[in-house]
């Protein structure tokens, strides 16, 4: 949570015109919620506000996505949003294709794509070894 929170503030730096926007299901609100704390009014939070197709809508004004193996990643990428995908135990085969898409994943461990839904390790290294400024100097590309 703190290594997007720390990724926004790095972007607010080039671009602090930027509103973030937090999509998504009650399963993700407590994380929405600490994001609104995090970054206040430069983060709007539409947990639970919005019916698929409202979400879909909103994503086409988006002018980046960053995201997990979700719907709205699909949504964003298969509309030509740039869209930096983070998997940790899912596996490519679901990717996002296209030059304005970026995957960073785990296929490069030992136990890379393990389709797990909890860590054998009890940690997330498959995630949490990309650090804010690795995932931001990637992303920034995908705007050009």
């Amino acid at each position: 949570m703190k290594n997007y929170a720390d990724f926004a503030r790095l972007w607010l730096n080039i671009f602090p015109a930027t509103q973030f926007l937090v999509l998504g299901v009650n399963s993700i609100a407590a994380k929405a919620d600490y994001f609104k704390s995090e970054l206040g009014d430069k983060l709007i939070n539409l947990v639970n506000k919005t019916l698929p197709s409202e979400a879909f809508a909103i994503i086409q004004s988006a002018k980046f996505v960053l995201s997990e193996d979700s719907g709205l990643m699909h949504m964003a990428w298969v509309s030509g949003i740039p869209t930096l995908a983070m998997f940790g135990s899912t596996h490519g085969r679901s990717r996002p294709l296209g030059n304005h898409t970026i995957l960073l994943d785990s296929s490069d461990l030992e136990c890379g794509n393990c389709m797990l839904q909890f860590c054998k390790y009890d940690d997330t290294r498959c995630l949490t070894r990309y650090t804010p400024e690795f995932v931001f100097e990637k992303a920034i590309p995908l705007l050009h």
